[in-house]
This record gives structure tokens, C-alpha cells and sequence, in this order.
């Protein structure tokens, strides 16, 4: 099987979905309700890397970042 890889420490990628409530920092704005971020974290705790690709609301809704607050274009 194959697993996505940490850049910064080539340790494995966990999928994490968690409330933040900043659905400010989503393309869809302040009071969307897009307040469950989604992101990739790093299992090594050495590292601890964190990479958000975006924000839900429900499961069926997903939005991205605003253009700003993005690492990777």
C-alpha cells in the first residue's frame, strides 16, 4: 500500500479532520460555516507538520483556502 510521504521528514501522512471554526480563513468566508479543517499531518512528532488543504461543513461541502494562505500552488 501506498502512503503519502511528509516533505519535510518523509514520515507518513495522516489524514485529520477537526473543528478550528476559522471558516474566515476558506474561500467561502467569515459565517459559512466551513469550521472542520482538513489537513495532512505528520506521524513523527519530531516533525509535526501540518498541511490544511481545506475546510468542510458538511459531509457532502468542501471548500479550499483563500489564495493567500496557501503553502503549495
Amino acid at each position: 500500500m501506498q502512503m503519502l510521504k511528509c516533505p519535510v521528514c518523509n514520515s507518513i501522512l495522516k489524514l485529520n479532520i477537526s473543528y478550528s471554526g476559522c471558516d474566515w480563513d476558506t474561500k467561502a468566508g467569515k459565517g459559512s460555516g466551513y469550521g472542520w479543517e482538513v489537513s495532512l499531518d505528520c506521524i513523527n512528532s519530531k516533525c509535526a507538520s501540518l498541511f490544511t488543504i481545506g475546510h468542510v461543513r458538511n459531509i457532502n461541502d468542501f471548500v479550499g483556502l483563500k489564495d493567500e494562505l496557501k503553502s503549495v500552488q
